[in-house]
């Protein structure tokens, strides 16, 4: 006999959101101390070092998972077998869809500069997934709720950089 507790999806929805909401304080607070201890600019290399090891950290696992089960990295599988705790995202919230924004854009006021570093996770994490778990694609934000759009929306472009290795955010190779 299994200890394990079914929980009704309203609640799975309600403890994810709240896990998303603690990664997202955290976030903050990281990129909160960095910038008092060492200024904006500093600051953001090291979030995009960090956040880009993250992304690559993750996709690397996630391309083992896919490839393990004899499927191609693709657009298709990267949303197929992602490892994000997806139900805590919730279109119809509208603006507040997205828990880490939902959380982030109440720190705005307090903290102007965190306009900037809020939506630059997004931008890492999302464009460094999909270059390389595909190794072949890149990825643009279009829309996003931090900037004070309605949605977040991207869209997904064949890149002859990515081909080659070479992805958007990597910090020992940035054009950005």
């Amino acid at each position: 006999m299994s200890d394990v507790k079914i929980i009704e999806d309203d609640q799975a929805v309600t403890e994810v959101r709240k896990a998303a909401r603690q990664f997202a304080m955290l976030y903050f607070n990281f990129c909160k101390v960095l910038v008092e201890e060492l200024g904006l600019e500093l600051a953001k290399k090291i979030v995009n070092k960090s956040v880009f090891g993250l992304a690559i950290d993750r996709t690397n696992q996630l391309r083992q998972v896919v490839q393990a089960q004899g499927e191609e990295t693709n657009l298709e599988n990267f949303n197929k077998f992602s490892d994000l705790g997806k139900s805590g995202w919730v279109k119809e919230l509208g603006r507040d869809h997205c828990p880490y924004a939902q959380t982030w854009v109440t720190y705005y006021e307090k903290y102007p500069w965190f306009r900037e570093l809020a939506p630059f996770y997004c931008d890492i994490i999302d464009t460094t997934n999909i270059e390389n778990f595909t190794k072949t694609l890149s990825h643009k934000l279009t829309k996003n709720v931090l900037w004070g759009d309605e949605t977040c929306e991207r869209e997904y472009f064949l890149s002859e950089d990515v081909k080659q290795g070479k992805f958007t955010y990597d910090p020992d190779n940035n054009t950005k």
